[in-house]
């Protein structure tokens, strides 16, 4: 049997390339839209100080905007970072599957010479 059939049937192989994919594509988008919303920060008026006396603030058009700004910018790294970890999770069981048909193939080398 040949070396990329053992590959392509190894669940543990598949699976890692799959989570690897995944975490890579999230990683990717998830930068893009960081810097995209950091510039959108950067751009964007600070809004002024609340006043300490008022007891339910009347927001800006601005102020909302800032504040979606970060809130997406917050969830946009988390995903970077959900991804990141998917990626490593991907390569660590890409790794256990070349590790354990690794140890099959020489398992099945002494059994067949003795």
């Amino acid at each position: 049997m040949g070396i990329v059939h053992q590959l392509v049937r190894s669940s543990l192989i598949v699976g890692g390339l799959l989570l690897a994919g995944v975490g890579v594509a999230d990683t990717i988008a998830g930068r893009s839209k960081i810097v995209q919303y950091e510039e959108l920060l950067r751009t964007t008026a600070v809004p002024p100080a609340a006043d300490p006396a008022a007891l339910f603030p009347t927001a800006s058009e601005g102020e909302e905007r800032h504040e979606l700004a970060r809130a997406k910018l917050g969830f946009y790294q988390l995903f970077c970072q959900a991804g990141q970890i998917l990626s490593a999770l991907g390569l660590t069981l890409i790794a256990l599957g070349v590790l354990r048909l690794r140890v099959r193939t020489l398992r099945a080398g002494t059994e067949s010479a003795n």
